[in-house]
């Protein structure tokens, strides 16, 4: 047994160190890379972004890892694993202390694993080094650059973080189900009150990655409407906005509540809890918008409509920079194309036919949305 141990970790460490080269090797080819374009300080930037980043998310999970499959481990009492000496057969029960450390390396393992998926690193600097706009939006008053630099990394940081929680619930399920405490039994599922605390706890921790998504969703309700069918409206404003933060701030109790009724055992608790959220959900997604729309039925939609309309249109102009496009004397003259670039748009169809090669003379210009953006189309000859 000892040879066999003595192999196994001869081959994970020679597998390590071939892993290790490996990624040395990739990191200081895109070193060179970097440093060809003269940008060796953003390749900097770059790799100290995701060494903080890939570092904080790690640790974070591997604790919260490492805290799931040690409760795991506290519900077995002793593990026995058969052991061959000539023709017997010798049951030999593992160490309780070695359960732990295998514990702690499987959650350490795991952990890295689902770090290294945060390649988010422009984002994260970003987030970091994002200067504010000095202008606020017109119903939060949060900064415009909340909307633009913070928020999508915390968006980011979310949809992670729920995909930590929903893997670590699978794994918790498996690893009880290979003990008695759960298991199929008479026709019924057969679950120990040790397991329920333990998924009732669990059933918090995925209440309170849901009250993190309903306080996400009260900002993105601003670009992508949820009761408006043209965009933001009256109904997201008036309606949505305050229900989606009641029901935020209902499920983070609800959260809580359930994560100390799942310590204390006091399951009913726990179901009144979860029943509440669901109630709530019910009538902040379904009844309330159903509700408003049924009493403003008598306004005119398109005067209530009209000021949210203006603001997207606003949005909208200065996005293309519409505004900043001024009305000049037709007489007016450049001494060169450079001159006048400043004052022509990027999607003027002359200028597109004048910057492309082999552009069809008097062809209008296509527009194509894509999902890097609208692509603008010029037939053009072979």
């Amino acid at each position: 047994m000892g040879r066999r141990r003595w192999l196994l970790l001869v081959i994970a460490g020679a597998a390590a160190v071939l892993l290790l080269a490996r990624g040395l090797a990739g990191i200081y080819t895109d070193y060179l890379w970097y440093a060809a374009l003269g940008a060796a300080e953003v390749w900097r930037a770059k790799y100290l972004a995701l060494l903080i980043l890939r570092g904080v998310c790690g640790v974070a999970a591997m604790l919260f890892v490492f805290a799931n499959l040690y409760a795991v481990r506290q519900s077995v009492v002793s593990l026995v694993l058969p052991r061959r000496i000539g023709n017997l057969d010798i049951g030999e029960e593992v160490p309780r202390r070695q359960l732990t450390w295998t514990a702690a390396a499987l959650s350490s393992a795991l952990g890295i694993a689902l770090a290294w998926t945060r390649g988010d690193w422009s984002g994260a600097v970003a987030a970091r080094v994002g200067q504010p706009f000095g202008e606020s939006d017109p119903y939060y008053g949060s900064d415009l650059g909340y909307f633009v630099y913070r928020l999508p990394f915390e968006l980011s940081l979310f949809q992670w973080w729920l995909t930590v929680v929903l893997i670590i619930i699978g794994v918790v399920v498996i690893l009880y189900a290979l003990t008695p405490s759960l298991r199929w039994e008479q026709g019924g599922l057969y679950v120990s009150a040790y397991v329920r605390r333990h998924l009732a706890m669990l059933a918090g921790t995925l209440l309170l990655v849901l009250a993190w998504h309903y306080r996400l969703e009260m900002y993105t309700m601003l670009s992508v409407a949820r009761f408006g069918e043209d965009g933001f409206g009256y109904i997201d404003h008036r309606v949505g906005i305050p229900a989606t933060l009641l029901l935020s701030i209902v499920t983070l109790g609800a959260g809580l509540t359930v994560l100390w009724a799942g310590w204390t055992g006091q399951m009913r608790l726990v179901f009144a809890a979860l029943t509440g959220v669901l109630v709530a959900a019910l009538g902040a997604r379904q009844i309330a918008p159903f509700v408003a729309e049924r009493v403003m039925a008598d306004g005119d939609p398109a005067v209530r409509e009209r000021p949210y309309q203006a603001t997207r249109a606003s949005y909208t102009r200065r996005g293309f920079a519409v505004d900043r496009i001024i009305a000049a004397d037709s007489l007016a003259r450049y001494r060169s194309l450079a001159d006048a670039a400043p004052f022509v748009p990027v999607w003027d169809a002359g200028a597109l036919r004048r910057a492309a090669d082999r552009t069809l003379p008097g062809s209008a210009v296509g527009w194509v949305v894509a999902d890097s953006g609208i692509i603008a189309a010029l037939p053009g000859t072979n």
